[in-house]
């Protein structure tokens, strides 16, 4: 009788065991999914970008869903003789039990192709994405290097063809906004009852700050604060030129737009070079100088993300903070990108 009540407890805490399954498999895998996602993103992203250093087209796949199904069966026995206890004693197990887990993942996936992908990736990037970067970020510089071609008509070149030459007044104008920004004075603010429109307001610069104001409005060629003591409110626009406005107009970058300048930063190799399979690219503006995507012919070791080509590996070192921080603007601008052109597939 004890040992059937014993049995009873076992098998009872078999069952019940199970329904931690549930809250384990997501500790277990959410995680896993998500870095191997996030993985292979990067992976796929740099692949593009390698093979259009080598006039390639590339292709991408969305990952529109992942589904895991998770089954847990439990089974239990029992051994039981009969006759004589001689001829069985020891050899019996009175009690088995076993639990089977199994996980069934379905992913699906969309290809990224077609006009909707083609036009917003070659478009500029909204003004409404770049505002809250350039006011959320730890380095608004950064933002305005990368991703504003000219502003106000102060250029600042992808690339530096014989005739351009870097323009010391942009590196200004991303130093004093920056600044204002780390010290409050400057924000991005909404234009009510306009959606996606946006003006910039500096406002209780002076003292401390009403030399670097003053200059900014300058270099803008927009008319100075009558006072120290006005707030000054600049519409932003998408324009060669917004003085005109008494504004700020910017051109901005595209996705293409930063593939091509991580394209030029690729470390090729000089057979590839040679012999013309890769495509040449002029000496970066300020938004490629120091970007380097790596060459070796053995797996790297330390990389923050790497993928075979040809005959080697591409990839980013993972000490390299300035390559990994434009990689991961890039790729977190080109996932925006792939959502929105992908999103009425997925629900499809």
């Amino acid at each position: 009788m004890t040992r059937w009540f014993v049995t009873a407890l076992l098998l009872t805490g078999l069952l019940t065991g199970c329904t931690v399954v549930g809250p384990s498999a997501v500790r277990n895998g959410r995680l896993a999914y998500n870095q191997a996602i996030n993985e292979t993103n990067n992976q796929q992203m740099l692949l593009a970008v390698v093979q259009n250093r080598y006039d390639e087209t590339a292709s991408l796949l969305a990952v529109a869903s992942v589904t895991a199904n998770v089954t847990v069966t439990a089974s239990s026995g029992v051994q039981l003789g009969f006759g004589d206890s001689d001829n069985y004693q020891g050899n019996l197990v009175p009690f088995s039990a076993g639990a089977v887990y199994e996980e069934n993942p379905t992913i699906s996936y969309v290809p990224v192709a077609g006009a909707r992908y083609a036009e917003k990736i070659s478009s500029p990037v909204p003004v409404s994405m770049f505002a809250k970067l350039s006011a959320t970020i730890a380095d608004p510089g950064f933002v305005y290097e990368a991703l504003v071609s000219s502003v106000n008509g102060i250029r600042n070149p992808d690339f530096l063809f014989p005739a351009d030459r870097p323009e010391p007044g942009f590196a200004r104008f991303a130093e004093i906004m920056t600044l204002l920004t780390h010290a409050h004075r400057l924000h991005w603010v909404e234009t009510p009852g306009e959606p996606g429109a946006f003006s910039i307001v500096i406002h209780d610069y002076a003292p401390d700050y009403a030399a670097e104001t003053r200059e900014l409005m300058s270099l803008l060629s927009l008319p100075g604060p009558t006072d120290d003591l006005s707030e000054l409110i600049l519409p932003v626009s998408l324009a060669l030129d917004g003085s005109d406005s008494s504004g700020v107009g910017i051109t901005l970058r595209s996705v293409i737009d930063l593939v091509e300048i991580l394209s030029a930063a690729i470390e090729v190799p000089h057979e590839d070079r040679q012999s013309g399979l890769t495509a040449s690219y002029p000496p970066p503006g300020r938004a490629g100088n120091g970007l380097r995507v790596r060459f070796s012919q053995e797996r790297p070791d330390a990389s923050s993300v790497a993928v075979p080509y040809r005959d080697g590996w591409y990839f980013i070192a993972e000490t390299d903070q300035g390559t990994k921080r434009f990689f991961r603007l890039l790729s977190a601008l080109w996932s925006v990108t792939i959502a929105d052109s992908t999103s009425h597939m997925a629900n499809a």
